[in-house]
Order: C-alpha cells, then sequence, then structure tokens
C-alpha cells in the first residue's frame, strides 16, 4: 500500500508538469486586465521540473536514502514534541488527507470558475502549481536530509518502524502544501480583486486545522507543523510575489 502511495505521489507530480504544459497552449480568452501574473515558460519550466524529479528521485529510492534506526530513544525529542508521542487517531489522519485534497484542488477550480479557461486562468494555474512543486521539493529535500522518526515510529508502531515512511517526520508536507496552496490564493486574491483579510484568515484558519490534525493523528510533533507552516506560507507568497505583473499607472 505504501510503495502503491509512493507511485501516486510520483504520477501526480508528472500530471502538474503535464499540466502546466498543457495550459501553456490554453486560447486567451480573458480579458488582460484580469491577468496578474508574468509567465517566463524556460524558467518556469525547469523550476517546475527540477522540482518534481527532484521530489520523484528522492520518493523512488526511499529504501535506499532511509536508515532505518528505532526502537528510539524517547530522551532526543524535546520536552514540548514528546508529548505528541502516543497520538494515533485514524479518523483525523484521513480528514486531513482530504483536507489538503480540497485545498489543493478547490482554488483551482474556484479560479477556472471565475475566469474561464482563458489566459489569466493559465497564468494562475502555472504559477499555482510551480509553487506546490518548488514547496514539494523543499519538503522532501529536508524529510530526506533528516530523516526524523515520526511520533508514531518513536511509539513503536511496527507498520513504521521498519518502513522508510516512518522517518519522515520532520517537516510536516500536509500542513506545508495546505498553506502554501491557500496562501497562494490569497494573494491571487488579494492582487486581482483586493479582495482584504478575510482569503488570509482562511488560509491560516484552515491550515491550523491540517496541522493539528497531522498532530493528532500522531504523523508529526508541533516542530514539524510550526516549520510546515512558515515554510509553506513562504513559498506561497514569494513564487507570485517574483511573477507579479507590473501595474498599470
Amino acid at each position: 500500500m505504501r510503495k502503491l502511495i509512493h507511485f501516486m505521489r510520483v504520477r501526480y507530480l508528472g500530471g502538474v508538469f503535464t499540466l502546466m504544459l498543457a495550459l501553456s497552449f490554453a486560447p486567451a480568452q480573458a480579458s488582460d486586465e484580469l491577468s496578474v501574473y508574468r509567465l517566463a515558460p524556460v524558467s518556469d519550466a525547469v523550476a517546475v521540473g527540477v522540482s518534481s524529479l527532484t521530489t520523484a528521485w528522492l520518493y523512488l529510492n526511499s529504501s535506499n536514502l532511509i536508515h532505518l534506526r528505532c526502537p528510539c530513544d524517547l530522551s532526543e525529542v524535546n520536552a514540548l514534541d514528546r508529548t505528541v508521542i502516543g497520538n494515533a487517531n485514524p479518523f483525523l489522519d484521513s480528514i486531513s488527507d482530504a483536507t489538503v485534497a480540497i485545498s489543493v484542488g478547490g482554488p483551482l477550480l474556484a479560479d477556472a470558475f471565475d475566469l474561464g479557461l482563458g489566459k489569466a486562468f493559465t497564468e494562475d494555474a502555472v504559477i499555482f502549481l510551480e509553487a506546490l512543486s518548488v514547496n514539494g521539493a523543499l519538503v522532501s529535500i529536508a524529510k530526506y536530509a533528516v530523516q526524523r522518526p515520526l511520533p508514531r515510529t518513536y511509539a513503536g508502531d511496527a507498520s513504521l518502524v521498519q518502513s522508510p515512511d516512518g522517518y519522515r517526520s520532520f517537516y510536516s508536507g500536509h500542513t506545508s502544501l495546505t498553506f502554501a496552496a491557500l496562501t497562494m490564493a490569497a494573494m491571487t486574491l488579494d492582487l486581482r480583486y483586493h479582495a482584504g483579510v478575510w482569503p488570509w484568515l482562511v488560509a491560516g484558519g484552515v491550515g491550523l486545522m491540517v496541522a493539528a490534525e497531522r498532530v493528532a493523528a500522531g504523523r508529526h510533533f508541533y516542530t514539524d507543523v510550526a516549520l510546515g507552516a512558515v515554510i509553506g506560507s513562504a513559498v506561497g507568497i514569494w513564487v507570485p510575489y517574483l511573477h507579479e505583473r507590473e501595474k498599470k499607472n
């Protein structure tokens, strides 16, 4: 089952790249006034391609890259994070997966409904997918560099102690992905419609909910979700900021 999940992740990354290329040929139907981003086809393709390939390579080589080392000494965990060991809520584990899926798919669907499949949507979608790809690469590099056991691995979960999946706690990909996607959506709404504070409140609220779900599920420590929130938000702001179209006088 875990190998199937890894395969699906790799297929998703390939789908991201394919969708980005397909959207590049979408007809320009929307008004230029709705366009808030400027694409750089070569650098954008390189960013998405390198990020996606990095993530795919790491996950495909999990068994060779991750060193299984538990049972582990609980004293190596800081006092705050140690309180998470023992959490294992399967319902919230599943809910967190669903929440992330909605956080990623919802903004794109809403954007398509709002703009139609034209120039402005194409630009939004490419930048959105680029932000997710870059965020995914950063998460993957951190996970494989640090190889921190999950709280449930520390607790002795047999399905994780002897699996590479049990050593990718730092930092939380679910939390980072949610913050990246919804922060990117908030940036887009702010640039296009000056939507105010409410998109940022939604991004923060849903992101914190996913973080809490991952902790309750025993999938991550507090420090894992905290860093995931910070880096995901930074990527969700930084990538669209670099592509922001110059404002007209």
